[in-house]
């Protein structure tokens, strides 16, 4: 059942499906996740967003954009390992997950319909990820699935020359499965949900070499309907199970400078509202006396990102970024399920365009030191609801690939 919570807190954590996520993610992420050209830059993509991937980044740029189709794919590795350290400083075994290597794609539109007004859409996995440990016998979540696929449609409006404005309607669809040993009763769950959200977007070119930006997305709230089963005393029990994944809002605002005719360089500042995550609840219609409450009491995080492109010739860019992202979860709450700590990541990319096509492709590398969760038990004595869940070391990675496809229509 807290499986649940961790399990949300997965994907969250990987945004590797995320992504991070994402990539903006309370956990280990990457930069961002549907676009090889955002990723190869560190992720300051909003102060330029001229391809379909405008609707999620800042639905603004598509006014400027050209007419075009994307097919993106992304693959994602991210190891992580987990060793418990006692209050005596004694190492437990250190425990590594598994977690599925699969490429998610990403497909989006750009068409304009008067002067002005160009529509976009797109389907892509903005958060979210799966991973499975291998049982221990001791209380733990053991592997858990929480990830949101989203379809975007927006429009974006050319107010004139210099200036722009873009809306997008998003519809997410939740994916949830968690199972767990004696957390607090070992369980098997799934379910699958719906829920709605914006993204509002504007573009500023002060500038014929200066481009300003700001976008913000709305929280995304799915409501998670399935079943499973709970391991009762002396029986397995059926059950119907509920769940919200509360996505967090989050805002971005970006600077793009043509330093040359060939050199552009961006920055970005990412504000994302994981505070908003205080409890995590677990619901059981027919069996409220089973509903399960826990704690995450999450941070804000911040993240500052910056990146250039450089066109070494007519038909071939090369790209480059890095950034720097906070940590959203505190020591009492993390748990196995989801890496997080202060992270620091770089990126490369290059694209090809010959005539009406182009290839992009980019690769990315998150990590940071080792986190190191003390055992507070005996300064805590009986609060036991303050002591740190998952005392030991944190330890993670993510590397993730990119390609896309695009042809201007």
């Amino acid at each position: 059942m807290s499986r649940a919570v961790a399990g949300r807190l997965v994907g969250l954590g990987l945004a590797a499906a995320l992504a991070p996520a994402t990539a903006h993610a309370g956990g280990l992420a990457r930069p961002n996740i549907i676009s090889a050209r955002g990723v190869g830059m560190g992720g300051a993509f909003v102060p330029i967003a001229d391809d379909p991937t405008a609707m999620h980044f800042n639905p603004a740029g598509a006014a400027f954009a050209p007419d075009a189709i994307h097919l993106g794919a992304e693959l994602v590795i991210a190891p992580r390992s987990y060793t418990p350290i006692d209050a005596d400083g004694v190492r437990g075994e250190a425990q590594e997950p598994e977690t599925p290597v699969v490429p998610l794609p990403a497909i989006g539109v750009l068409a304009r319909i008067t002067d002005r007004v160009t529509f976009g859409g797109g389907v892509w996995n903005t958060y979210g990820g799966q991973l499975s440990y291998m049982p221990t016998g001791r209380p733990a979540i053991d592997a858990s699935r929480e990830a949101v696929v989203e379809l975007a449609a927006g429009l974006a409006y050319r107010v004139n020359d210099r200036l722009s404005l873009g809306a997008t309607f998003r519809v997410g669809v939740g994916l949830f499965e968690v199972e767990a040993t004696d957390r607090p009763i070992t369980s098997d769950l799934s379910g699958l949900g719906l829920g709605v959200g914006t993204t509002l977007g504007a573009m500023w070119r002060a500038h014929p070499r200066l481009t300003v930006a700001g976008a913000w997305r709305s929280g995304l709230v799915v409501d998670i309907a399935g079943d499973g089963v709970l391991e009762l005393p002396g029986e397995h029990k059926q059950v119907a199970v509920a769940h919200e994944q509360a996505w967090p809002q989050a805002a971005s605002i970006g600077v793009a400078v043509a330093a040359t005719d060939r050199v552009r360089v961006a920055t970005q500042v990412d504000w994302t509202q994981w505070s908003r995550w205080e409890t995590l609840s677990v619901v059981f219609p027919g069996n409220e006396a089973g509903n399960q409450t826990f704690p995450l009491d999450w941070h804000d995080s911040y993240a500052v990102r910056a990146g250039v492109d450089v066109a070494v010739s007519p038909t071939v860019t090369l790209r480059a970024g890095a950034y720097v992202d906070t940590s959203a979860v505190p020591d009492r709450t993390i748990e196995r399920q989801y890496l997080d700590a202060n992270k620091f990541g770089g990126s490369l990319g290059a694209g090809i365009e010959i005539a009406r096509w182009r290839v992009d492709v980019a690769v990315d590398v998150a990590g940071g030191p080792a986190r190191t969760v003390p055992d507070n038990s005996d300064e805590v004595g009986a609060f036991s609801g303050r002591a740190n869940l998952a005392p030991g070391e944190h330890e993670g990675q993510v590397l993730s690939f990119e390609l896309a496809l695009t042809r201007r229509l």
